[in-house]
């Protein structure tokens, strides 16, 4: 560890950044509390962790969180993070910190630091976003540039993070998102969950979308992709959603509400993980039409619950699905839509992708991610 200048650090504290908890479900918010959870499980067997102690920094009061918690004061995404949150962990005094979204904040060099970079898809497009979003995720690149090690979640996020900033490739460890044991389980009663909740939709072939209504998810391109398909399926499917509003997508928002008061679509803003499983045992088919995903959540819970997946070839997803989801190589609606109707229509292709997704699923833990992410803290320690 590097000379404090006569200012010791806590022995073996890590701070992981769980500040997103208290404003957004799923994605990165899912990643962290995951990991949390297993490190925490981790942490029961003192002879796997030795010094280490793990807590979670938060700026917000939230109940059930799986590691005790650091207070601050600096919100997610604040215009001063960079100076603020580096102040306030500085008086904390951690062994090591680590940014879950992206973003390492100024810290002294004394205190070890650690990113998890989840995709560059804003590099893509800068104007899908929102000025002040652009001015948190334009850090990322530096950010990366001062980190003691990157933890991509992806291949596909490693490769594209090296072809900005190649210097950092010898501090990149790859490490893929897990999956709950509990969504393999059988849901029994998800039709009656799902029909006291939203009523009798459960009849109709079911379209499932997960994921904030954002540019990036497609949801303009899935939209029309599913026009198609009312148009040529005979038995009426449903489109739902499960995502809370995002950035720059007043336009979605109108057509999202227009099709729902017409019946086609049942937009979920908010869903717990009880009803959120109950709405993947039902539905049909998931379908990720997104321009870039740096790993996708929602695919591998859905081959966990055994819901076939359609997907355009993009990002990390066909290293995700393997062979066990339909990827569509032509980012077309149409495209989209034939494969979506061969898919409705061809029941035997979809008993095979249920059989195929939970074996593809079960290869994904998140006990071996935050074992491997622990052994990037004893890298970043210089426990070598």
């Amino acid at each position: 560890m590097d000379d404090t200048g006569g200012r010791a650090t806590k022995p073996g504290t890590v701070i992981l950044d769980a500040r997103l908890l208290a404003y957004r479900r799923g994605g990165i918010a899912r990643y962290i509390e995951s990991l949390g959870r297993a490190l925490a499980q981790l942490a029961r067997d003192r002879s796997t962790t030795a010094e280490l102690t793990f807590r979670l920094l938060a700026n917000r009061q939230r109940s059930g969180l799986p590691l005790p918690t650091v207070r601050c004061w600096t919100p997610p995404h604040h215009r001063f993070e960079y100076w603020t949150l580096g102040a306030e962990l500085t008086l904390h005094r951690p062994a090591l910190y680590h940014a879950t979204d992206f973003v390492l904040p100024a810290l002294p060099q004394w205190i070890r630091r650690v990113v998890t970079i989840h995709d560059l898809a804003f590099l893509d497009a800068p104007w899908e976003l929102e000025p002040a979003a652009w001015r948190y995720y334009a850090r990322t690149i530096p950010s990366a540039s001062a980190a003691d090690r990157i933890i991509a979640v992806s291949h596909a996020t490693a490769v594209r993070l090296c072809e900005h900033c190649p210097e950092v490739a010898d501090r990149i460890r790859i490490i893929y998102h897990g999956v709950d044991p509990r969504w393999f389980e059988p849901l029994p009663d998800a039709r009656a969950t799902v029909t006291a909740t939203f009523g009798p939709i459960v009849n109709r072939p079911l379209l499932l979308a997960v994921g904030t209504v954002e540019p990036r998810k497609g949801y303009e391109l899935l939209l029309d992709a599913f026009r198609i398909v009312w148009e040529k399926f005979s038995r009426e499917p449903l489109l739902v959603i499960v995502g809370q509003v995002g950035w720059n997508v007043q336009n979605t928002v109108r057509r999202l509400r227009a099709e729902q008061a017409a019946g086609r679509i049942l937009w979920v803003r908010e869903a717990n993980d009880d009803l959120l499983r109950a709405v993947y045992a039902v539905s049909s088919l998931l379908v990720v039409a997104s321009r870039e995903e740096g790993f996708c959540l929602p695919a591998l819970e859905a081959m966990a619950t055994g819901v076939p997946v359609v997907a355009f070839a993009v990002g990390a997803l066909p290293e995700v699905l393997g062979d066990a989801g339909v990827l569509v190589h032509d980012r077309t609606a149409e495209a989209l839509a034939a494969t979506i109707c061969d898919l409705l229509s061809d029941e035997s292709l979809r008993c095979r992708l249920v059989e195929t997704g939970k074996a593809r699923a079960a290869q994904f833990s998140w006990l071996e991610t935050a074992r491997k992410t622990l052994q990037v803290y004893r890298e970043a320690l210089g426990e070598r």
